[in-house]
């Protein structure tokens, strides 16, 4: 992804804003703080921001398929409420956990629940 001039600025911005959230240069105590620690914060942050914003695009995936058939024989099932068959997933990427619900459905030919791939 290649960035914009004005994508630039405004992280910029962001990173300006970061600093201040951090404390900037010095410690609590006055203090200066190493590049190391420095590194270590802005490395915490980013992490931080990269891990809301693929929570932030997990929401934006689609919550289920037009139609689910059930995968062992085929049946349209109903969903049944309340939601008893949805399942929270964890997933744990290179910045941290994203976290959505997958829409569970159950088939009660098969009398099995069952999660069509949606994301």
């Amino acid at each position: 992804m290649a960035l914009s001039n004005e994508d630039r600025k405004r992280a910029l911005e962001l990173a300006r804003e970061f600093r201040k959230i951090t404390g900037g240069r010095f410690k609590a105590d006055g203090k200066s703080k190493t590049f190391a620690e420095i590194e270590d914060e802005a490395i915490e942050i980013g992490d931080l921001i990269t891990s809301l914003a693929i929570n932030e695009a997990a929401e934006d995936a689609p919550d289920k398929p037009a139609q689910c058939r059930c995968p062992e024989c085929g049946a349209v099932p109903k969903k049944r409420e309340p939601d008893d068959d949805d399942e929270p997933v964890v997933l744990l990427t290179d910045r941290g956990e994203v976290d959505f619900v997958t829409e569970g459905y159950y088939c009660r030919r098969c009398r099995r629940s069952f999660f069509p791939p949606a994301r």
